[in-house]
């Protein structure tokens, strides 16, 4: 009998990271692989609970508040405003004792694959010669000068139509690489450690040999400038909250049964933690418009304690994918996993993206004519209700929402990582 291949993935970060590669372990075990998914120790009983093998690694969220002394609304607000404090103080400090976790599952693995700021699992793999492939979760980690990321204070030219415009783009990229090369010092005085070169970018982690695009061609296709062998494979969906079957509340059923489609907003699961005052805006501008709200605020937040009258309901969580058909408009932070889900629902959307790639998902949307989108820092009642008319008042948003939901629900993004993962493992790539 064939030897099943020995996968290891691995992936950091907040349930819009885990959540795709839960997708591709379900998927890749299907075909008959040996997986390991390996992440923050917060996640076992979830993901063990899908059925997949898991292995814990680096920190948890007690560990960054411990040593960081901050609270999660905290470190979200540093993280937001400097992309190098993740490199410092959320990345570098656990790099090495990951090290010692992670080498012996990558000992004798037939792939490693791991998320771009994944730097744990790379340097294992180079240390451990196993080959190394790359999932890229979002557009904006694969740094095109043809289409680039828009970030939140780089300016990048986002649709240069001449070589002089791209070159223009290699510069912005070669000064942001130059102004995150202290934050970047501490990684690499890692990888020099232990002898070996870091050849990473500001798109983190990539490999020569596979990089999959775990996203829909609708957010932006294989450019030029791609790393050899890149793939878009589409987006892969898992939504659950304890890796078991999903449902919705029975408060929240009854609800949407109540009555018309109601306005649901959403923070994802990290940026929730510093979300008060905007659940509070929130439902502001749904009353001076007359809709109803679904308000997902977090098992943390006080606002479960207030009542805010029938049309506005407040709830921990909720399943986006059983939730966001059923909206009448979706806004979000636009981390990937909401907006892949936001984008299968079918309903227009606001976008108030926070930190990091969501800013660029937000653009991508809003390029698409399927939703608007405004920073969370100026999102007030007024911007609020101002946005939200616009979506219930003009009917092109809607249509072309429901465009881009015909094109995103025939892509089973994990199923073709997976596909394509093993035929890497079973065919060397040539050089």
């Amino acid at each position: 009998m064939p030897v099943a291949p020995k996968i290891v993935l691995s992936t950091f970060g907040s349930l819009g990271d885990l959540h795709p590669f839960m997708a591709l372990a379900l998927a890749l075990t299907q075909r008959g692989a040996d997986v390991v998914l390996v992440s923050h120790p917060d996640y076992r009983d979830k993901v063990e609970a899908a059925g997949i093998r898991f292995s814990a690694c680096g920190p948890s969220m007690d560990t960054y508040r411990e040593n960081l002394g901050k609270d999660p609304a905290e470190i979200i607000r540093h993280f937001s405003q400097d992309h190098g404090f993740m490199l410092k103080h959320l990345v570098a400090p656990y790099i090495e004792q990951g090290l010692s976790e992670l080498r012996p599952l990558v000992n004798g693995a037939d792939l490693v694959v791991s998320s771009s700021y994944a730097y744990t699992a790379h340097l294992a793999a180079l240390l451990e010669q196993c080959p190394f492939a790359t999932v890229a979760l979002q557009p904006a980690v694969m740094l095109s000068i043809y289409d680039p990321p828009k970030l939140k204070a780089a300016p990048l030219m986002l649709s240069p139509r001449t070589e002089l415009g791209r070159q223009y783009n290699r510069a912005i990229f070669w000064l942001g690489e130059k102004k995150l090369w202290g934050s970047l010092a501490p990684i690499r005085a890692i990888y020099t450690k232990y002898g070996v070169d870091m050849d990473v970018n500001l798109g983190g982690v990539h490999s020569d040999r596979l990089t999959l695009g775990l996203y829909s061609p609708l957010m932006g296709d294989v450019a030029p400038d791609f790393p050899p062998h890149s793939e878009i494979v589409g987006f892969p969906f898992y939504d659950s909250e304890d890796g078991r079957r999903s449902e919705l509340p029975p408060q929240l059923e009854a609800f949407l049964s109540a009555g018309d489609a109601p306005l649901v907003f959403s923070l994802g699961s990290t940026a929730v933690y510093d979300g008060e005052a905007y659940y509070r805006d929130a439902a502001k501008a749904a009353r001076t418009l007359g809709q109803r709200a679904v308000l997902l605020v977090g098992g943390q937040s006080p606002l479960l304690n207030d009542d805010f009258g029938p049309d506005i309901l407040c709830v921990p969580y909720a399943p986006h994918s059983l939730l966001m058909p059923r909206a009448k408009i979706n806004v979000h932070h636009g981390g990937i996993g909401s907006s892949a889900q936001a984008l299968r629902a079918g309903r227009p959307q606001i976008i108030t993206p926070v930190f990091g790639d969501q800013f660029d998902n937000a653009r991508r949307i809003e390029r698409l004519g399927a939703g608007l989108d405004i920073t969370f820092d100026k999102w007030t009642k007024a911007s609020a209700t101002r946005l939200l008319d616009r979506l219930l008042t003009e009917p092109s948003f809607a249509q072309k929402a429901a465009e881009a939901a015909t094109v995103v629900a025939k892509e089973d993004g994990a199923a073709r990582a997976a596909e394509r993962i093993l035929a890497s493992v079973r065919v060397p790539v040539a050089s």
